[in-house]
């Protein structure tokens, strides 16, 4: 049975441009769907939803961040979303000492 797991990413951790993934993160994100036998997508955010929420007040936040969607097992799909978060764990510590 295929599981989809997500995980949220700042867009400026991972992309090189508005459009193009750093070529180490998607070398890195393949190598992970590869060894885990996940599939995994990078996509954009999600547009603003206009839907009127339970107090009534208009939901007008807008997530900037990418979604990353990984398709497997339940095994693959968790293992890959382990990997992922230790990715996104590294970028931030190596951000962070570099500043």
């Amino acid at each position: 049975m295929q599981r989809c797991a997500q995980v949220d990413i700042d867009e400026n951790l991972i992309m090189l441009s508005a459009e193009q993934l750093k070529s180490e993160v998607l070398n890195h994100m393949d190598q992970i769907a590869k060894y885990t036998k996940a599939d995994i997508f990078v996509l954009s955010p999600k547009q603003a939803d206009d839907t009127a929420s339970i107090n009534g007040a208009l939901d007008t936040g807008h997530d900037q961040r990418l979604r990353c969607h990984i398709y497997g097992d339940m095994e693959s799909a968790e293992h890959a979303k382990i990997r992922v978060l230790i990715m996104i764990d590294q970028i931030v510590s190596v951000a962070r000492n570099a500043a």
